[in-house]
């Protein structure tokens, strides 16, 4: 079982609310299985100071095809009344179970 791994680091565009940003990674052969694992983020407001109320940034693998892995980045960043814009970055590892 050879294992495989690719970093991404996906840029969250300004704006509110739930983001989901999705990529994919390619790999040197076909991969049996994948997961992903969050390595970091940076999170803040666009314009001024606010109180934290919502901060999340979650992982997921989407689909397996071939050598190719889809992933989905959800981030969420939010104050009191969920209304002023954020901007930041994730960054995540996929492991692969490669053939």
């Amino acid at each position: 079982m050879p294992v495989d791994f690719r970093q991404v680091s996906l840029s969250i565009p300004s704006g509110t609310g739930r983001r989901m940003i999705e990529s994919s990674v390619t790999f040197g052969s076909r991969v049996n299985r994948a997961v992903v694992v969050l390595n970091g983020f940076k999170l803040d407001f666009a314009n001024e100071d606010h109180h934290i109320n919502l901060l999340e940034a979650d992982t997921d693998i989407s689909t397996i095809v071939g050598n190719t892995v889809r992933l989905r980045i959800e981030a969420d960043y939010a104050d009191k009344n969920f209304d002023d814009p954020y901007t930041g970055y994730v960054t995540a590892t996929v492991i692969a179970d490669v053939a």
